[in-house]
């Protein structure tokens, strides 16, 4: 029989995301652990204070925050942390590794309604009579009301399967759009449900159709520019001419649970090595791939850097990156291939 909660939730965690806490809680007694890390996606992390208070007095345990906010699902540890945990709850994702330690995956659900932009959607879309619906994993909740509103407006909507990193139908992450690459032939248009444009451009950089962008949290509604998708591609095809002509190449991997993949790096600075006709292709790991990181890079000398880990490494703040950044696993399709002016090298898959 399920128990109720002794200690009452803090009004804002009922309010804005669904944090399952009844359900963390039991977790953490079932397991009898008696220290645990709680760790989130950085748009949460200013909850964890809260949800630290909760679960102690729920529960007994002692409850430590992670000082960093975690990128993605992939972003855990390697092996228990090194601060004496027994278990980790990480909030703001779906989990797709296999740790060797328990870890609970809880998506934080948000409890904002997208009723108010249903009909700023429908309008928008006329013109366009399929559509595929995404949406982060924040948001993937609003999809069945979105779907029922649009298809009772005469759209056909489809919703794909997500790729192995989701867990939900029409979810995309930040590595993984085949949510939306799946229906992309069959639609005219994408939507896709999410706080900051981070996923939609993701999506637009992965399909050959627009995408819409609807903002939950602010409640704008607009199409992601081709011209950011075009210049996004440019510089992707500056950093793989700059790659192709480089004497000096850093390759970055990390030991990120998640995003390290064993011998890609070594591979790929051998590729290099070959192609380039030299011996100046350096393999360094860092958990963070900072532009403190990469300014560091340069003053050593490094012309590029290739990056073994996030595929969002190559793509996100290339405005502001002190080095060109080049992603490993497009490297053997870059040497066969050459440059692609239209997409920069390869799709983002």
């Amino acid at each position: 029989m399920h128990q109720v909660a002794a200690h009452p939730l803090p009004s804002r965690l009922e309010r804005d995301y669904d944090f399952e806490l009844e359900r963390v809680a039991r977790w953490v007694s079932s397991g009898e652990f008696r220290r645990v890390l709680i760790q989130s996606a950085p748009g949460l992390t200013h909850y964890l204070g809260d949800v630290r208070r909760w679960l102690e007095a729920e529960t007994g345990a002692s409850v430590v925050v992670d000082g960093r906010g975690r990128f993605g699902g992939c972003d855990v540890h390697a092996s228990p942390p090194g601060v004496g945990v027994d278990a980790v709850v990480h909030f703001g994702h779906t989990g797709f590794v296999d740790v060797g330690y328990p870890i609970l995956y809880v998506p934080c659900h948000s409890r904002l309604s997208l009723e108010p932009v249903y009909e700023m959607v429908s309008s928008i879309l006329t013109g366009f009579p399929t559509v595929g619906l995404e949406a982060s994993v924040q948001h993937v909740k609003t999809l069945p009301g979105l779907r029922a509103f649009l298809e009772a407006r005469g759209k056909r909507v489809l919703v794909g399967e997500p790729g192995r990193r989701g867990a939900y139908p029409g979810q995309v992450v930040g590595c993984d759009y085949y949510a939306g690459i799946r229906v992309d032939p069959r639609v005219d248009a994408h939507v896709v449900v999410s706080g900051g444009v981070f996923h939609s451009l993701g999506l637009a950089l992965s399909v050959d159709k627009p995408v819409l962008h609807v903002e939950p949290y602010t409640r704008r509604v607009e199409w992601v520019p081709r011209s950011e998708v075009d210049r996004v591609n440019r510089v992707r095809g500056y950093a793989a001419y700059t790659l192709m002509n480089a004497r000096r190449v850093a390759v970055v991997d990390t030991p990120i649970l998640g995003q390290h993949t064993d011998g890609v790096a070594e591979d790929v600075a051998k590729l290099i090595r070959e192609k380039n006709h030299s011996e100046d292709v350096d393999v360094f790991s860092v958990e963070v791939f900072s532009n403190e990181f990469l300014i560091h890079l340069k003053e050593m000398g490094y012309e590029v850097a290739v990056t073994s880990a996030c595929t969002r490494f190559a793509t996100d703040d290339y405005d502001r990156s002190p080095l060109p950044v080049f992603e490993a696993r497009e490297v053997m399709r870059l040497y066969r291939s050459g440059l692609n002016v239209d997409r920069g090298v390869v799709m983002l898959q």
